[in-house]
């Protein structure tokens, strides 16, 4: 889907250098933004939702299992410890 041109104010230099590259690629520079803008949104995207599980994850409770396990280790990295300090 084609929308109408939008104007926007970029760097002179990083629009030679998008031509450039665009060149050397054997794309359009309108092909190479429109890549680079998907690309863009796409990882952000991922991102996005990667944050989202990570912070699911971390708010779910600890299973009984979890909690025994974690106490334990704590237990034993405090002994290994004790007197370091």
């Amino acid at each position: 889907m084609t929308e109408p041109s939008a104007s926007l104010p970029i760097q002179t230099e990083l629009i030679d250098d998008t031509k450039s590259l665009a060149k050397e690629l054997g794309v359009s520079w309108n092909q190479l933004v429109t890549l680079a803008l998907q690309e863009f949104v796409q990882r952000y995207r991922k991102q996005q939702n990667l944050v989202e599980r990570i912070n699911a994850a971390c708010a779910d409770e600890l299973e009984p299992e979890e909690a025994n396990l974690l106490q334990a280790m704590r237990s034993n990295h405090r002994r290994i410890v004790e007197g370091e300090w």
